[in-house]
């Protein structure tokens, strides 16, 4: 199974409360997801790996992306995915999975405004 991959622009995102702190959320085709990430649309190929990994072990995973970002979205069904949001902190897990050799990865952003507009830093500068 390979994680669908959508446009911004065709997601409707919200926000929820989720164990102690307020999560983004989407909607899709009667499905409910967590946002896992947000990261630099540079690093996509990177991000579709590891919702390759993910998809494999039967977590249902979408990748969004617009002109200058994209983001790793969960399953609310899935048991794994609730594991995962209510016993780790999510950004490290993904950091450590992203970016496996790296000593210093870049931080993840967990967005807090519109994500079709927001800017990210350029990491090759």
């Amino acid at each position: 199974m390979l994680p669908l991959i959508l446009h911004e622009a065709q997601i409707f995102t919200f926000s929820f409360w989720f164990n102690g702190s307020i999560r983004w959320g989407m909607h899709h085709e009667g499905e409910l997801y967590c946002r896992l990430g947000s990261f630099p649309l540079q690093k996509r190929p990177q991000v579709y790996q590891l919702g390759c990994k993910l998809a494999r072990q039967h977590t249902s995973i979408v990748l969004s992306s617009s002109a200058v970002a994209c983001s790793l979205w969960g399953s609310l069904r899935d048991p794994s995915l609730k594991r995962i949001l209510t016993t780790a902190n999510t950004t490290s897990l993904l950091e450590a999975m992203l970016y496996p050799q790296s000593k210093t990865a870049p931080s993840i952003s967990q967005p807090t405004g519109n994500e079709s507009t927001q800017s990210l830093p350029d990491e090759d500068n």
